[in-house]
């Protein structure tokens, strides 16, 4: 969140891929909390794309707002971005995770786990106070990542039968209601 003061964070993960030939190959991927290094034109083309099937095409401007009011993590192969997540937080006591996704070409790597380990860390540095991190997913192999990551549970799993979701549906949901 855009604060002055804020040191922003940096992690790198080398992927080695064997090939059917006899050398290896090394990847460097990088994550950043930096804001300012995210390209506009690729997470619009992102937010745009069917992959990102949650979301719709968003201005520069609309994008700099949700940048600015969001701690973002980008995931980089050399300057290209190819991966993000966004908590929208106080940083203290309340996150929510939206907008994951690792683009098709750099899946099976480990990167969105790279990416959730990566989150853990700083959402770890507010456990004294967090209160609450949610977040949604359709996705079982999702839940299951972050299960394992951020250890996150299924509040359907979690016995205390206390937590009520509700939601409000705008005009940015892609998801459509069921007609009855």
């Amino acid at each position: 969140m855009g604060s002055p003061t804020q040191q922003h964070k940096t992690w790198t993960k080398i992927v080695t891929t064997t090939a059917t030939s006899p050398s290896a190959t090394t990847t460097t991927y990088t994550c950043s909390t930096d804001p300012t290094l995210i390209p506009l034109e690729a997470l619009s083309a992102a937010f745009a794309s069917e992959f990102i099937y949650w979301s719709k095409p968003l201005t520069h401007a609309q994008l700099q707002t949700l940048i600015q009011n969001s701690l973002c993590l980008s995931l980089y192969h050399e300057q290209e971005l190819v991966g993000f997540a966004r908590l929208i937080t106080d940083q203290l006591t309340f996150a929510y995770l939206t907008d994951v996704y690792v683009l098709p070409a750099h899946q099976g790597k480990g990167l969105a786990r790279f990416m959730m380990a990566c989150l853990d860390e700083i959402v770890s540095e507010w456990d004294e106070h967090l209160r609450r991190l949610l977040l949604f997913t359709r996705d079982a192999e999702a839940a299951k990542l972050y299960k394992h990551t951020l250890r996150a549970q299924d509040v359907r799993e979690t016995g205390t039968g206390k937590l009520i979701c509700m939601e409000r549906v705008g005009g940015g949901n892609t998801f459509k209601a069921p007609d009855h």
